[in-house]
């Protein structure tokens, strides 16, 4: 998570101060109420503006140290400072008044910071770094984006349906006087109390010493480790050795005092897991028999800024809020260093060939259940999914950027040139056909069109039987929600059939558009519009497979230490994208 924060009318409260203003100008009536709105008001309706904008300039300049913060807005910084949340405050300001004395209103702004403590290291600790005072409007849009802000809350709404506001940001509206009806499409913040709802959850203590001291063990390299002591820990050939520190012993059920496992002394392994293929995924366990867990390091690369972490610590903490038992259960995230915590789940992934519509059902069911109140607040505050899509265009325009992405790739080798071939004799003319099937099906007033509020679903992406376990009992536990948010339903069901790992036959089609069709009030629209999609998506899908001659791709797959070499890697993912290529088929 990476917050954002407007200054005036959400940090600062000016209520108060612009009644005072006024008052000791004669300009109100000494029974209006004690708020901006209303004094705006009645000086626009006794025809005063040109007061109203000088008395701005007061306000935000040379009286702006009488100014209050809301109540809770410096407890809620300190809040996010322990959770290890990066805040950004990020305000349009001009540097003089529209009208009256040129005061320096940055100025005025930073000395108001300096004088609340917002950067005294021993409260708050904010940087000056982090603070941006953007002359236009579009500037503020740019460094919101600039910062990465998965979420970014203001005052105003209309700020915050701006059309080039960054997509993924989740927009908060601050609205502590409940001046906007239902009817404005944003999470509503109306009291900094209530802000802690939207930060992540903290873990028991526990479990954040063992995330700290994990992190220092795994900074020695990617190998096995197996800690045998309380003072020693044996490492595989050409990785470094660190002391086991006893603060990990708790977080695993042990006793600091006892200088052991549960069950008197034995070793605790941290083990390397195979089948990541964004990530790194290790087993922590007691080798006594004491508790397992999932640790799961998180791949960041510059070249790929998609907050994988955040995407899916908030579809976790929004299932668990919502009482959803279908997935592993968390014991701990540390957002410093993207590390996540999981009980161990007793299970197995599905095989080839092998889903059934008993399988179907359930991820029906899952998507359903992580959907049922998505009306509320709380749930628009999660992100929108990765590469989201609410308008047909939408979706082809971004299935077209992976397809010029493959265009422009520099091939080194022979088997690269092979793939560039086939991507421009092959890939490239079949693109263009499907993308003008859907394009002649639809009235051009409807390709453009975005889905309503009502509409999208809370997506678990990345969203199939790759990312799920079959326990003892026949339930499925699905994991893996990297890319997850808010989407289209149609991309939720094309990406779940098109998904090559673990595929899903055709013939469970119908099980899975009518349950989503039902559990998400589609009223029977929602086969149209997901078996219009199907062939697109079936070509990005093909993109997909060859994202390893791409950069980032390989990277990712780098990171996690997937066990094919690269040239093996591309030669398998290249014959996989040209036999999904052959699937593709357009219904008449």
């Amino acid at each position: 998570m990476r917050l954002g924060i407007d200054f005036d009318n959400t940090i600062v409260c000016y209520d108060g101060l612009f009644h005072r203003v006024a008052l000791e100008g004669g300009w109100i009536p000494a029974d209006l109420p004690a708020n901006k709105s209303d004094v705006r008001n009645h000086l626009r309706q006794i025809g005063r503006e040109d007061v109203w904008t000088e008395m701005q300039g007061r306000v935000y300049g040379p009286r702006l140290a009488e100014a209050s913060p809301f109540p809770g807005v410096l407890e809620f910084f300190k809040a996010c400072r322990l959770a290890s949340i990066p805040v950004f405050i990020v305000s349009h300001k001009t540097k003089t008044p529209f009208a009256g004395e040129p005061y320096n209103l940055h100025q005025a702004a930073l000395d108001w910071l300096t004088a609340q403590g917002f950067f005294d290291p021993a409260g708050i600790g904010l940087q000056r770094s982090q603070v941006f005072l953007e002359l236009t409007k579009q500037a503020k849009l740019q460094r919101i984006a600039a910062c990465e802000c998965t979420h970014f809350i203001d005052d105003l709404p209309e700020f915050l349906a701006e059309a080039s506001f960054p997509p993924r940001t989740t927009r908060i509206l601050f609205d502590p006087n409940r001046l906007y009806g239902p009817e404005i499409p944003f999470a509503r913040l109306h009291a900094w109390s209530e802000a802690d709802a939207f930060l992540p959850p903290q873990p028991p203590a526990r479990t954040v010493d063992l995330l700290h001291q994990v992190r220092v063990l795994l900074s020695a390299g990617s190998h096995p480790v197996i800690l045998r002591g309380p003072e020693s820990a044996t490492m595989s050939p050409g990785a470094s050795i660190h002391p086991f520190p006893p603060v990990l012993r708790p977080a695993l059920g042990q006793s600091p005092e006892a200088g052991g496992s549960p069950s008197g002394g034995g070793p605790i392994t941290l083990e390397p897991l195979p089948g990541g293929a964004n990530n790194r995924v290790y087993r922590v366990q007691d080798a006594n028999g004491g508790d397992a867990y999932v640790l799961k390091r998180y791949f960041h690369s510059p070249d790929d800024p998609r907050d994988r972490f955040g995407a899916e610590l908030s579809l976790y903490r929004w299932a668990e809020a919502q009482g959803i038992r279908r997935t592993p259960t968390t014991a701990g995230w540390d957002v410093e260093d993207r590390l996540a915590l999981f009980r161990f789940v007793e299970g197995r992934k599905l095989r080839p060939g092998e889903p059934e519509a008993s399988h179907v059902e359930q991820a029906a069911a899952f998507t359903v259940e992580l959907n049922a109140a998505r009306h509320l607040p709380q749930a628009q505050a999660l992100p929108i999914a990765s590469e989201a899509c609410f308008s047909l265009a939408g979706h082809l325009d971004r299935i077209k950027s992976r397809i010029e992405r493959l265009e422009q790739f520099e091939p080194g080798t022979s088997l690269e040139r092979e793939a560039a071939a086939w991507i421009q004799e092959q890939l490239v003319p079949r693109w263009h056909v499907v993308c003008q099937h859907i394009l002649r099906s639809v009235p051009p007033e409807e390709q453009g069109r975005s889905l309503d509020r009502e509409e999208r679903c809370i997506s678990p992406s990345d969203f199939g039987f790759h990312n799920a376990l079959l326990t003892a009992d026949g339930t499925l536990r699905f994991l893996d929600f990297e890319y997850a948010g808010w989407d289209d339903p149609a991309k939720l069901v094309c990406d779940f059939f098109c998904q090559p790992q673990i595929p899903v036959d055709d013939r469970f089609w119908g099980t899975m558009v009518q349950a989503l069709d039902q559990g998400l009030s589609w009223k029977n629209t929602l086969a149209q519009r997901a078996s219009l999609l199907l062939p697109a998506y079936r070509l990005k899908w093909c993109c997909i497979l060859l994202n390893e001659f791409l950069r980032t791709g390989s990277a990712r797959r780098t990171f996690a230490s997937t066990d094919l070499g690269t040239d093996e890697r591309k030669a398998a993912q290249l014959a996989k994208a040209q036999e999904a290529l052959r699937q593709v088929r357009l219904e008449a």
